[in-house]
């Protein structure tokens, strides 16, 4: 795994996370888990503590839309501890409305689509360097492919060490007139 030349900045910063959704949302959380403690960051159990928020989220359920919005909104008045908090979402809500939740709320960071997980350290980094909000969203359907490849790789912090999320499919394609799933 490869990581930019400054990922030195990230070593002892502290991150938390939460996960709105599905099983594939628990499973790139671990992910992100583990790519952001290979790079020496630690992880905290409140929001007050950490210097990272991540959300991973999940558009399927409405429920999910609502808690986002609720709770990234709320951290606006959460102190933070060394004058910075960074707020990264990911998932499928950062792949489906990418910039346009840095326009809902100013105070996101960063935005990371389903097949950007892997770049979601040097995102972090480039809006730590400049304050400037990052969104990265790839909708390429024929990168699937290169995309589970990459994520793969990446090391990943399991909630149970007797338990992992094993992918067989990347979505669906079937296009049926209730479900979002294809579009995002």
């Amino acid at each position: 795994m490869s990581f930019s030349n400054d990922a030195f900045i990230l070593q002892g910063m502290t991150y938390h996370q939460r996960t709105f959704g599905c099983q594939m949302n628990k499973h790139d959380s671990e992910r992100v888990a583990g790519m952001l403690e290979a790079l020496g960051m630690l992880p905290v159990a409140t929001v007050e503590e950490a210097d990272l928020v991540v959300f991973m989220t999940c558009c399927v359920r409405e429920a999910a839309d609502v808690r986002l919005m609720g709770q990234v909104a709320s951290l606006k008045s959460v102190p933070t501890v060394n004058n910075r908090r960074i707020i990264a979402v990911g998932g499928c809500i950062g792949q489906r409305d990418g910039e346009k939740l840095v326009q809902q709320i100013p105070h996101i960071d960063v935005v990371f689509g389903t097949q950007n997980i892997a770049q979601l350290p040097q995102l972090i980094e480039q809006s730590l360097l400049d304050g400037q909000p990052r969104v990265q969203i790839v909708e390429d359907p024929q990168r699937t492919s290169e995309w589970q490849t990459e994520t793969a790789t990446l090391p990943a912090h399991r909630e149970q060490s007797w338990h992992a999320w094993v992918s067989i499919i990347s979505g669906c394609n079937n296009f049926c007139s209730y479900c979002v799933v294809p579009y995002v």
